[in-house]
């Protein structure tokens, strides 16, 4: 019985520890794109996300989950606007930051 709940804690406490970090292209299905399109695009969406995460927080003080958010969600629209498709990571389980 120890087991199982020592089981079911871990798994949940994997599970949430991917709430709280940067998406990156785990997080979108590469489609039809060639790798290399796919990585370029994926840095180049990376580099809007941390500019606007840099633009909202000037002068503001966020915790990490707050910056997280910034990121994700400029981030996440930066990649669909490019044709990608989310969900092909664990983030989809509790579909963090509503991506």
């Amino acid at each position: 019985m120890k087991r199982q709940i020592l089981a079911a804690f871990c798994v949940l406490a994997a599970a949430g520890c991917g709430r709280w970090a940067d998406l990156d292209s785990d997080a979108f299905a590469r489609g039809s794109a060639s790798q290399e399109q796919f990585a370029l695009d994926s840095q180049a969406c990376a580099g809007k996300a941390e500019a606007a995460r840099s633009y909202e927080l000037r002068g503001v003080e966020a915790d990490n989950v707050d910056k997280h958010k910034i990121f994700n969600g400029a981030y996440g629209a930066c990649m669909r606007a490019r044709g990608y498709k989310g969900g092909t990571s664990t983030l989809g389980f509790w579909h963090a930051y509503d991506l």
